[in-house]
């Protein structure tokens, strides 16, 4: 476990996939004050670039690992990197809660879906942690990054399977399924550890949105959204070809749809996440109040328009109100 923590030095990029035409420089008064778990991260890092582009916040970065991801750079908003462990309470991430406007959060053990039981034990340590602090320090806005895989299990027999209520479309709403069995090349994947510590957090979430209620939760099962480019063509259920060269092995079975990698490939690429929509969406979130009168805890999908998919997109007239414009079919060719 790690026993120190570390502020770093300051910096800016721009990144070449935001958006800069409508950049406005604030003052340091009317910049939001922002904090993200899990920086170093594939999402986390994705969505750090771009809200330091847009020179509208003032970022807490923090992560276990010591590198920054911001390289360079001598004008735009504050960023502070620190380095801590989210399992304990060490003061160098807790006391900027206290000036902190919103809390986004995708700090895991380990964030693929083939997690052990030992890690998703680490990664509900690390979100009870955060989620507890944020709300004694009346956090107005708390972001938390879940999975599609809370819904997992309606994958079975090749998505067939209908939620409780009769509904073909996977909502927020709808019961959850934790978990997902899958083969992945010559091994084969259950990601109910995973998926039971994502949903635990959901939990949380909901009940710490009764007894605090300056603090207002929104909850995002995002879908797949890969490091990069993050093209739907590179969705797959085999592995890329081993360090000796051997190409993987086929999906070990009978062919069921359980394990036929076609299934898993058609139901992973309904759960894509394009790198627009994904900024889009957390934009939005950060912009949009939940009004006290309503739910203080949303928990929405964080997928694409995708055509053909079990998962329900965010709408105009919900309360986030965000419409998607990515299609996995689109850009799969």
């Amino acid at each position: 476990m790690l026993q120190f923590c570390a502020d770093q030095s300051r910096g800016t990029l721009i990144d070449n996939n935001c958006d800069l035409e409508n950049i406005s420089a604030l003052s340091v008064d009317q910049r939001r004050k922002v904090l993200i778990t899990g920086s170093n991260g594939n999402l986390g890092s994705k969505l750090a670039k771009c809200l330091i582009a847009t020179g509208q916040f003032d970022l807490s970065l923090v992560d276990i690992q010591p590198e920054s991801i911001i390289k360079g750079g001598s004008s735009g908003p504050s960023v502070e990197y620190i380095q801590a462990d989210l399992r304990t309470q060490q003061t160098c991430w807790t006391r900027r809660l206290r000036r902190t406007d919103v809390v986004i959060h995708f700090a895991v053990a380990n964030s693929q879906p083939d997690a052990s039981w030992t890690e998703a034990s680490d990664s509900m340590d690390i979100t009870f942690n955060v989620l507890l602090q944020a709300s004694k320090a009346r956090v107005g806005r708390v972001i938390i990054a879940s999975s599609c895989h809370v819904a997992g299990g309606y994958k079975e027999q090749g998505g067939i399977k209908l939620a409780k209520d009769g509904s073909n479309v996977l909502s927020g709403n709808t019961e959850p399924l934790v978990g997902m069995q899958y083969a992945c090349g010559d091994t084969f994947i259950d990601s109910t550890a995973y998926a039971s510590a994502h949903f635990a957090a959901e939990r949380l979430a909901t009940s710490l949105a009764v007894s605090y209620p300056d603090t207002s939760f929104v909850v995002v099962r995002i879908g797949c959204c890969q490091p990069g480019t993050n093209n739907p063509r590179t969705i797959t259920s085999q592995r890329p070809t081993t360090p000796s060269g051997q190409s993987p092995l086929t999906a070990p079975g009978s062919g069921s749809p359980l394990d036929d990698p076609v299934v898993i490939d058609e139901w992973m690429k309904s759960m894509w996440l394009s790198n627009d929509d994904f900024i889009g969406l957390f934009r939005k979130i950060i912009d949009t109040p939940l009004e006290k009168s309503k739910t203080r805890c949303l928990v929405m999908n964080g997928v694409s328009a995708n055509r053909g998919s079990r998962f329900a997109t965010d709408t105009s007239s919900s309360p986030i109100g965000f419409c998607p414009q990515s299609d996995c079919k689109d850009n799969s060719s």
